[in-house]
């Protein structure tokens, strides 16, 4: 388990070393308690990115989120994706917007994810997850993480974007390299594998779902995206792709 020292100053928050273990509970509290507004100078998995600061405590995080003004989300960006995507697709994202589009985009999408929408998913879910279960039952052991809760998490978020239950290892792999461009356990060849081969695979995959939507409405997220009108406009294309990919990247993530 990684180590702290007495100086907070050269601690860099997001090293991998200090969350192997899971989140470090113990450099948080010292950091709410003795530097409560830190600066983490470089990032190693994304050597070209300038540092960031890290706001540790309730209230600081409260009003730094509900202040797009001074802290804007469509002018500061996304730092894991800066350096797969241009910034003009990172703003093509909800979570790269700022209000009051970024308000009436995220309502578009919450809908989808309603209390009584899920529960509609619920027997559907549950066969997913029995269905995965049954994979491994009578072994002696698994491999939980690709064998359970990768199978189950891909399946669960591929139902509810219209994704082939044939395609779901695909999507799961291209959002894992991707979201970890700099990891090189996922990507040996590095950013420019991603680059290369991800980014465009995903497009091309995207832009299949999306043309088949327009020809064939379901009720998917996919389709809920494609017929879906902002401010009386249908969204552009490229809109569609990067909130099909943010679904599906945060689906496959944590759901």
């Amino acid at each position: 388990m990684a180590t702290v020292g007495s100086s907070l100053d050269n601690v860099l928050v997001g090293e991998r070393e200090l969350w192997i273990d899971g989140p470090p509970h113990d450099l948080f509290k010292r950091l709410r308690n003795e530097c409560p507004v830190h600066w983490t100078s470089r990032i190693s998995e994304y050597p070209e990115e300038a540092g960031y600061w890290s706001v540790t405590t309730a209230d600081d995080i409260h009003a730094v989120s509900r202040d797009w003004q001074t802290y804007s989300s469509e002018r500061g960006g996304i730092t894991a994706l800066s350096v797969v995507f241009p910034v003009e697709l990172i703003q093509a994202m909800f979570i790269g917007m700022d209000p009051p589009k970024h308000d009436r985009l995220k309502a578009l999408f919450q809908a989808g994810f309603t209390p009584k929408r899920i529960a509609a998913h619920e027997d559907a879910i549950r066969a997913i997850v029995r269905d995965v279960l049954s994979r491994v039952e009578g072994r002696e052991g698994c491999e939980l993480v690709n064998e359970v809760a990768q199978p189950v998490v891909a399946r669960v978020i591929g139902s509810f974007m219209g994704i082939p239950p044939e395609d779901d290892a695909v999507w799961a792999n291209l959002m894992n390299s991707t979201l970890g461009a700099g990891d090189v356990d996922l990507n040996p060849s590095g950013i420019e594998g991603v680059l290369e081969k991800d980014i465009p695979e995903i497009f091309e995959r995207c832009r299949k779902l999306i043309a088949e939507r327009r020809e064939h409405p379901t009720d998917d997220l996919t389709s809920v995206l494609v017929h879906a009108e902002v401010e009386g406009e249908k969204l552009e294309e490229h809109e569609i792709v990067m909130g099909f990919f943010l679904l599906v990247a945060a689906g496959n993530d944590s759901t």
